[in-house]
């Protein structure tokens, strides 16, 4: 089934040295999209809103897209095959939806009456009203952008070589420091140092809430889940090249510590929700590696040692909080509007969104059941609501099944439970993250997303990759390192 597709009849060859020129081309393209992946954070200090503005973050990650995009296109000719079926399929669905997109843009003149019923927003919530004139061609672009990575994907699958698992330990490193600089920010506007850029708006007050160098909570949180997720499942190779500045299990504990605690303070119940789920899910691994270091003297004390600095560490978070930490944290636990999903009020106005759309789709004539709108008149708060509003029935589909196809792929090529135990944490919180928020629609979430599975396709096949569960299993110096996800090249 995975078996490539001859792209030239036998015998054909490309004249000169160009296979060659091509295949480098090929890499020093990737090399440029990888490098983008790693200072996209650093460049998104500073991020001014979250109302889709053209900025520097904004052209890089276009760049980005046109470089993945780019580097499979060589590659797919240099070696004179196309890349594998199913990344072929998950390129023509993503090429129906465009196709999709132009027929909603075409459409947009005759719907006006229908679009009209989205000029009604009784809450914020709903969002700034957008012209399907812009918003339908954007909605096609950050499409594009957003799955690009699935031909970096397509290249891994034709050539491992490529994306040795060190070159991407690398990449991945960037991004952790990426994380720890808006870490930072988020803490100093926690001191009031620096002003906070989105609030709690709540009657009579408004309560900042800590989101580093982006505008939104949310943002911070995807940097601080994908930073987790990459701690654990990259391990000890979370290094510079040289084996400069290697994370120790200590160290990287602390940036999970660290990551962790920047996400409470963001007040964005969903990331920490995620965040827990993360920590639990690779921490529920190590339990048997947890039993055999308790059988031994020294593992004991570093257990109790490690325990003892996490009770210490707690104790004097809690004493160092003022009355603004603790009354954000009890906002964080009590506002949340009703929990009736048939309310209006169900999380602070999404039952309302929800509602609502259900009305507008029950008016809408059979074309936009099947193709959608092509944009998101109203903020969904729900994925696969988007996606059903933007594309219709045949996107949701195409959608689905892109994201299946990528799971059943990268899967089949896990040649360790752990790694499969990784794939499935990083597709659990894709769904969790998707339940109210839209990770779809954020290119960069897409992009750690995508990442992820290519780090879990390089850790499949490195040979002689030592792993941390091989580790665990030869229980060497009784140590607490990352068995859960030592073998795991998730995304």
């Amino acid at each position: 089934m995975d078996s490539p597709a001859p792209l030239t009849a036998p015998g054909t060859r490309l004249g000169g040295g160009a296979p060659e020129r091509l295949d480098r081309a090929a890499g020093h393209l990737a090399t440029a999209a990888l490098a983008l992946i790693a200072v996209k954070p650093l460049l998104d200090i500073g991020e001014r809103d979250a109302g889709g503005g053209v900025d520097l973050g904004v052209l890089l990650s276009a760049v980005g897209a046109g470089c993945m995009l780019a580097a499979l296109t060589a590659a797919v000719l240099a070696a004179r095959r196309l890349p594998p079926r199913p990344v072929q399929a998950m390129l023509l669905a993503l090429a129906l939806l465009l196709v999709v997109s132009g027929f909603s843009y075409l459409a947009a003149g005759p719907r006006a009456d229908l679009l009209a019923l989205f000029d009604i927003r009784r809450y914020p919530i709903y969002g700034p009203r957008l012209d399907p004139a812009t918003a339908i061609p954007a909605e096609a672009v950050r499409l594009l952008v957003s799955f690009a990575p699935v031909a970096l994907i397509g290249m891994a699958l034709m050539r491992p070589a490529r994306f040795p698992v060190r070159r991407l330990a690398v990449v991945a490193a960037v991004v952790l420091a990426g994380a720890v600089g808006h870490c930072a920010l988020a803490w100093l506007q926690v001191a009031g140092v620096v002003p906070y850029s989105f609030y709690f708006e709540l009657p009579g007050q408004k309560i900042g809430r800590a989101s580093g160098g982006y505008y939104h909570p949310m943002s911070l949180g995807r940097l601080l889940m994908f930073s987790v997720f990459l701690c654990y499942v990259l391990g000890d190779r979370l290094r510079l090249p040289g084996d400069r500045l290697r994370l120790t299990p200590l160290r990287r504990y602390a940036l999970v510590g660290l990551f962790v605690a920047t996400g409470a303070v963001s007040l964005h119940r969903l990331t920490i929700g995620c965040l827990l789920v993360i920590v639990a899910a690779f921490e529920a691994r190590r339990l048997g590696a947890l039993r055999a270091t308790l059988r031994t003297r020294v593992g004991r004390r570093r257990v109790v040692a490690v325990a003892a600095g996490l009770v210490a560490a707690g104790g004097v978070a809690v004493a160092l909080a003022g009355d603004a930490v603790r009354e954000r944290a009890g906002v964080a636990l009590t506002e949340v509007g009703s929990l009736d999903v048939r309310s209006d009020t169900f999380m602070h106005g999404r039952g309302a969104i929800w509602n609502d759309v259900a009305r507008v789709l029950h008016r809408s004539t059979p074309d936009v059941w099947l193709f959608g709108f092509g944009y998101e008149p109203w903020d969904m708060h729900n994925d696969l609501l988007r996606v059903l509003v933007v594309w219709g029935v045949v996107g949701l589909v195409a959608v689905v099944g892109t994201v299946a196809g990528l799971h059943v792929v990268v899967r089949r090529r896990c040649a360790d439970p752990a790694q499969r135990w990784a794939l499935g944490v990083l597709y659990a919180v894709f769904v969790l993250f998707g339940l109210t928020q839209k990770p779809m629609a954020y290119p960069y979430f897409m992009w750690l997303f995508l990442f992820g599975q290519l780090v879990i396709l390089s850790l499949g096949g490195a040979p002689g990759d030592d792993t941390v569960t091989a580790d665990v299993e030869r229980g060497e110096e009784g140590r607490l390192d990352e068995a859960s996800t030592a073998g795991v090249r998730p995304g």
